[in-house]
Order: structure tokens, then sequence, then C-alpha cells
């Protein structure tokens, strides 16, 4: 056979010189568009890893910045409701109205943030803490001024004496009596009255306020236990943002601004 073959060969010699260049050139063709297929799916695979890199990128950054974003509206929050709990607690010693509206502007506004960017966890957690700190500024709202009247009552007179002592001996005995025993608030509470018209340290809107007041009792257990709660729902936020941040991830803490403040009011509040 492969002599067979190759006497073929010797006839057909000439026709074979003519078709190898032919050969060579659809060959190099068929190389070239190879090659140049091979270098695109190359190129399209390039390409793509590319687009894939560009998007995890992107993603990463928006998640960065909404980590950010998060961050600094939980913190933002947490200054705001530290402020109004602060100017709450000063409304039963000094008339700060304006200042603590603002305040609760500020954190409305805060609490507005919070929701826009924060998980739903979180979101829960800081309207519990909302509710708490609203608590407490209504109950120094309606008892702010009260407060401070009583504590005109205290004070000594430039001669040593304290000419509302009988006056604010006289609230506090009808704010003693027993909410049953109604013979008794109904002589305490005019008598209350008339005391503090009489001491002459109160103008008409500071009397009624103490007045008005009385049938609520005593202001201390109120403004515990309201502060209490506040305090108890700001210390869980606190510890959940911090969770959520990756504040308490080993090796990667993050503050919190305001945070370790935060803490500090639990304390003092």
């Amino acid at each position: 056979m492969v002599g067979g073959l190759w006497h073929w060969i010797e006839r057909h010699s000439t026709g074979l010189s003519l078709l190898v260049p032919f050969l060579a050139i659809v060959g190099g063709l068929f190389g070239n568009w190879l090659g140049a297929k091979v270098q695109a799916a190359g190129g399209l695979a390039q390409a793509s890893a590319a687009r894939e890199a560009a998007r995890i990128t992107a993603e990463a950054a928006r998640l960065a910045a909404l980590r950010d974003e998060r961050r600094l509206a939980i913190a933002e929050f947490i200054r705001a409701a530290r402020a109004l709990f602060r100017l709450s607690w000063n409304l039963y010693h000094d008339d700060q109205e304006e200042e603590a509206k603002r305040a609760y502007e500020a954190v409305s506004y805060a609490h507005a943030e919070v929701h826009l960017c924060a998980p739903a966890s979180i979101v829960l957690l800081e309207s519990d803490m909302l509710q708490a700190v609203e608590v407490f500024w209504y109950l120094a709202r309606s008892r702010g001024s009260a407060a401070r009247g009583l504590r005109l009552l205290t004070v000594p007179a430039a001669d040593g004496g304290t000419p509302g002592l009988i006056a604010y001996q006289a609230v506090m005995a009808a704010r003693s009596a027993p909410h049953d025993d109604l013979s008794a608030r109904d002589d305490l509470q005019p008598q209350a009255l008339r005391e503090l018209r009489r001491c002459g340290l109160l103008d008409e809107g500071q009397v009624m306020a103490i007045y008005r007041d009385i049938p609520y009792g005593h202001l201390v257990a109120g403004q515990q236990g309201r502060g209490d709660a506040y305090a108890a729902a700001l210390r869980v936020f606190v510890d959940a943002a911090r969770e959520a941040l990756g504040a308490n991830r080993e090796g990667k803490a993050e503050r919190i601004r305001e945070s370790a403040a935060a803490g500090s009011a639990i304390g003092h509040g």
C-alpha cells in the first residue's frame, strides 16, 4: 500500500506542488482565525471577570457606606436621646422648656434617620428606647413646673427663716392623703391652696401648677421608675447596635460614637 501511494504521488507531483501553497495559505488563515477566536474568548472572559470584580467592588463600597451611615445615625440617636433625658431631668429644677422641645425635635429626626438605614431588629429596639425617653420627657413636662415651684418654698429667706415652709408642709400633707379618703382630700387640698397663695413666694401660675399636681402623689417614685426604664432600654439598644456593627468581634473592635458616654448616663440617670 505504501508503495502504491508513493507511485501515485510521483505521478501527480506537479499537481501536488501547486496544491501545497494553497494548503499552506488555507492553513495559515485557519490558524489566524482560530487564534483570533481563542484571543476573543480570552478577552471576553477577561472582560467578564473585570465586570464581576467591578460589581463586587461597588457592592463592597455600598455596604461600607451603608455601615458608616448606620453607625453615624445610631450614634446621633444615642446622643440626642441622652440630651433629651438630661434636659428633661433639668426641668424639675430649671425652666428649660424651649431647650427640651428642641432636644425632642432632634430625637425625632434622629429616630427617622435610624429607621431609614438600620436593620429591623435595631429599629425595634430603638423604638423601645425612644418610647422610654419620651415617657420621661412627658413626665417632666407635666410635673416639672410644680416641682420647681415647690423648690421655691424650701429656699431660706435672707433672715434665715423659711416663709414657704407652712405651704410646703400643707402640700406634702395633701399629697400623702389616701386616695380613698375623700374627706381628708377635700380638707387638705383647699388648705394647701390657701397656704400656697398666702406665702407670697409664688405667682398664680405656679400656685395652680402645684395645686393641680397634688393628686399625682410624690414625684420621686415616678422619676425613678421612668429613669430606670430609659436606662434599661438604652443599655439593650447599645448592646444590640454594637453587635450589629461588629464592635464586639475580637480583633475588629469599632466604637460607636457617644456609646461610652451613653453607658455613663445609665449610671447617672
